[in-house]
């Protein structure tokens, strides 16, 4: 039977090493602060806003919110970035997508200041990233390596298989873990369209799945006693003993969330495993907070 690794806990843990952090440099006359920047009126961006607003209020930080509507053309909106930019009170912007078909992500993203680019995303902090130089991290990635570091993991010479090729966890989480000088493979969906996983992953001391799949990686793909973490966030029905949806009592179809992972098989077979919920998402939000007292104390020559 695995450890169930508490991301719950751990993020509890570094929640009170960041209000400790911040009360240093409060001392020094130094107060991190994150801006969110949303453009119209999207449900996700507005309940991930208000997690932000929540979460910098519960270590201390200043909170700068900037919503304009749906129609602001992609020049004011980077008018307000380049705002962000200069306001000293903003230590971290954070890019609220997604942004209407008329905004360019990339547009937005590159006028950022590298050194307020809490989300990692300009490509001179990815660029950083890769050569392995000093830079902000992107949180999930992030999130992933705390957590491994924080039950004992030894990266060097650790054969690592990422499931999963995306901009925002897979290659990033490649890199960090490179940088450690694991040994990285990655993989992604094409691979087990291809009937290739397997081949991969049961080598792998550590897996980190972050392919967008629900239940993709199966007991049969995982080396025993490896270590795993599920990056995966998908919302399924819930089914009877005979494969039927569970109803609730409006009648309509019960869901849960669940990994990439086949967490109740795997969880046999794995040293280590991260649940869904409660694994890698908490250990995210506080990196991204992490980020942004990293960036204050950047910005401050520190």
């Amino acid at each position: 039977m695995a450890e169930i690794i508490d991301g719950n806990a751990i993020a509890d843990e570094i929640k009170t090493e960041i209000i400790a952090e911040t009360e240093k440099l409060k001392a020094k006359g130094l107060a991190p602060g994150i801006a969110t920047l949303l453009v119209g009126e999207d449900f996700g961006s507005k309940m991930y806003r208000g997690q932000v607003e929540k979460n910098c209020a519960l270590v201390g930080f200043n909170y700068i919110e900037r919503t304009v509507p749906a129609e602001t053309t992609e020049e004011q909106v980077i008018e307000i970035v380049k705002e962000l930019n200069a306001d000293p009170a903003v230590s971290g912007i954070l890019p609220l997508r997604p942004y209407p078909e008329h905004i360019s992500d990339s547009a937005v993203i590159r006028n950022i200041r590298e050194d307020k680019d809490i989300d990692c995303f300009h490509p001179a902090n990815m660029g950083r990233l890769l050569l392995g130089e000093p830079t902000l991290a992107p949180a999930t990635p992030s999130a992933c390596i705390e957590l491994l570091d924080r039950v004992g993991v030894d990266f060097e010479g650790a054969e690592i298989v990422v499931v999963g090729h995306s901009n925002i966890v897979g290659k990033p989480v490649a890199m960090l873990a490179l940088n450690r000088n694991a040994t990285i493979s990655v993989t992604h969906i094409f691979t087990s369209q291809a009937g290739n996983l397997a081949k991969h992953t049961t080598g792998a001391d550590i897996l980190i799945v972050a392919a967008g799949k629900a239940g993709l990686v199966t007991a049969d793909l995982v080396k025993e006693g490896a270590v795993v973490i599920d990056v995966g966030i998908n919302r399924v029905k819930v089914l009877d003993d005979e494969g039927n949806p569970v109803l609730n009592d409006k009648g309509k179809p019960k869901t849960k969330t669940v990994g990439d992972v086949d967490f109740d098989n795997v969880k046999d077979k794995a040293k280590a495993i991260t649940p869904v919920p409660g694994g890698v998402g908490a250990v995210t939000n506080m990196m991204l907070l992490k980020n942004a007292l990293t960036a204050a104390k950047m910005q401050a020559g520190m």
